[in-house]
């Protein structure tokens, strides 16, 4: 039996796509082959490395060590940026929580900017020091005030938000 486990993305992908790595003749090269068919053919290219020529163990080995980097490497640039298309669904809540009640979401620079405005919009009704400090935790205690009371309460606050952050009323 083939084992991939040193490179987890590339498991991954081909536990998804059902190979039988018991198979007599499957290789660590017609792994790489069978991660390789699934990605982009124009963004491999361009971050380079990949010599699928050379059927051989050791190739094999390189290109799956390669793809495993590449993966990696296209997984955290997703986690890195910041635009909508690429954000997490509780980030995209809790970014509509806030523009929806006044704030430029634009001008905050991460989770604890959104804490921040959160904190400043709703006050006591946001818990000021949460066990763990993230965008989850953030939206379960938004969706814990009464739909109808958030507005009402934000803008009552709103004023004391930094104005870079203000929207226009």
């Amino acid at each position: 039996m083939l084992n991939v486990s040193a490179y987890p993305f590339c498991a991954a992908r081909l536990k998804f796509q059902r190979c039988n790595l018991s198979e007599e003749g499957f290789t660590k090269f017609w792994a790489a082959v069978n991660v390789a068919t699934d990605l982009d053919d124009d963004a491999l290219t361009e971050f380079g490395g990949f010599n699928f020529d050379d059927r051989s163990d050791e190739n094999g080995e390189r290109l799956l060590s390669r793809l495993e980097l590449f993966i990696r490497t296209k997984v955290a640039g997703k986690k890195a940026k910041s635009d909508i298309g690429n954000m997490s669904s509780a980030e995209s809540s809790v970014r509509a929580f806030l523009g929806a009640n006044g704030v430029k979401v634009g001008k905050l620079d991460g989770i604890e900017d959104y804490w921040r405005a959160a904190r400043i919009l709703w006050g006591d009704r946001i818990d000021a020091n949460p066990k763990v400090k993230d965008v989850y935790t953030l939206v379960f205690q938004l969706n814990r005030i009464p739909k109808k009371q958030r507005p009402k309460i934000a803008r009552g606050n709103k004023s004391l938000l930094p104005n870079e952050w203000r929207a226009a009323a």
